[in-house]
C-alpha cells in the first residue's frame, strides 16, 4: 500500500525530497554507528563533519524545493548546522568531550527554537500535524539532552551516542514527513 502511495505521480517534489533527505540523515546516523569499529577519526571531528554534511543536505533540499509557503524550517536548519560545524574551528583547543557536549546542546537548543516556530505555524492554522510535531519535538529535546549529557565517556561510546542521536533524529524526521504525506493523501486522518 505504501509502495503504491509513493509511486503515484501526485506526490509532490517537496514530499519526495523530504523523505529522501530524512532517509539520508538516517543513513548518516547508521554510518556513525559503524565508525567506532573503523577507528580512524576522533569523535569531535566526526561530529563537525556530520553537521557540515547535514547543512549541505538541507541546502540542497532548499534548492530543489524552492517553494516555502511560510515554512522556512529547512533554511533555518541549514544555518544551525553550519554554525555548529563552524564552532568546531573556534573550540579546537578545548577538551573534546566538553566541546562536543556544548556544541550538541547548543545545536539542540537552536533546533528546538526552529521546531517551535514550526509548531506555532501548525497551531495557528489549526493543522492536525501540530500534535505529530509536538511529539517529535518532545522526543528530540529529550534525546538531545540525554545525548549531550552522555558525551563524557571514551571515544567509542561518544561516537555510539552521537550515532544513536542522529539515527533517532533521522527516524523522527522520516516519521514526521511520512505522516504528513499520508495525511495529505487522506490515507490517515489527523484532526484537531
Amino acid at each position: 500500500m505504501l509502495k503504491d502511495l509513493f509511486k503515484r505521480k501526485e506526490i509532490k517534489l517537496r514530499d519526495r525530497t523530504n523523505v529522501v533527505v530524512s532517509c539520508v540523515l538516517l543513513l548518516l546516523g547508521i554510518l556513525m554507528l559503524v565508525v567506532p569499529f573503523l577507528e580512524f577519526m576522533k569523535p569531535n571531528m566526526l561530529l563537525y563533519i556530520v553537521f557540515t554534511i547535514y547543512a549541505l543536505i538541507k541546502v540542497v533540499e532548499v534548492l530543489i524545493v524552492k517553494k516555502f509557503n511560510g515554512d522556512y524550517e529547512d533554511i533555518y536548519t541549514a544555518i544551525a548546522c553550519m554554525l555548529a560545524a563552524i564552532s568546531g574551528f573556534k573550540f579546537v583547543n578545548y577538551t573534546d568531550s566538553m566541546v562536543m557536549a556544548i556544541t550538541l546542546a547548543s545545536w539542540v537548543g537552536i533546533m528546538s527554537i526552529i521546531k517551535l516556530i514550526k509548531l506555532d505555524y501548525y497551531h495557528d492554522r489549526k493543522n492536525g500535524m501540530f500534535y505529530v510535531n509536538l511529539v517529535t519535538f518532545s522526543l528530540f529535546i529529550l534525546l538531545g539532552i540525554l545525548a549531550s549529557v552522555n558525551l563524557y565517556f571514551n571515544e567509542t561510546v561518544q561516537v555510539l551516542v552521537l550515532g544513536f542521536f542522529f539515527v533517532v533524529n533521522g527516524l523522527l524526521n522520516l516519521a514526521e514527513d511520512s505522516i504528513r504525506i499520508l495525511a495529505q493523501r487522506n490515507v490517515i486522518k489527523i484532526s484537531d
